[in-house]
């Protein structure tokens, strides 16, 4: 069976590459420019992950492949906007860490899956799955 690049589990494979090799970046992160970089790239990379779950949550419901709830609905929106904003708003404002390791580790979950979804296109045929 072909991968596909569209479907829930390429994204779930996508969201466990992010996490597998954002745990590696963040170690050459806090080994190379110390542990604030480290753990300012980790908490924005599970912050980017979270993020993207409860936006894909909340897509399958409104494209009607998950529960057609409009609480369920409501409660994703508010958790996204209220919940993981707010925390992001305030870590920046808090300056716990350093920026550009929150910037590069909030787009890690992104990039990751930027180049899973290139890469069909780059070697030519998907790589089949059994």
């Amino acid at each position: 069976m072909k991968e596909s690049t569209s479907g829930p589990q390429f994204l779930k494979r996508s969201a466990v590459a992010a996490l597998v090799t954002g745990v590696l970046v963040g170690l050459g992160i806090a080994w190379e420019w110390g542990w604030a970089a480290g753990s300012g790239f980790a908490a924005s990379l599970l912050w980017g992950l979270a993020d993207f779950g409860v936006l894909a949550a909340i897509l399958r419901i409104l494209t009607g492949q998950g529960p057609r709830s409009k609480t369920v609905l409501a409660l994703l929106v508010f958790l996204k906007l209220v919940g993981l904003y707010g925390i992001a708003i305030l870590l920046l404002w808090k300056r716990w860490f350093p920026l550009p390791a929150f910037l590069v580790g909030f787009s890690w979950p992104l990039f990751v899956l930027l180049l899973r979804a290139l890469g069909g296109l780059w070697w030519g045929k998907p790589r089949t799955v059994s």
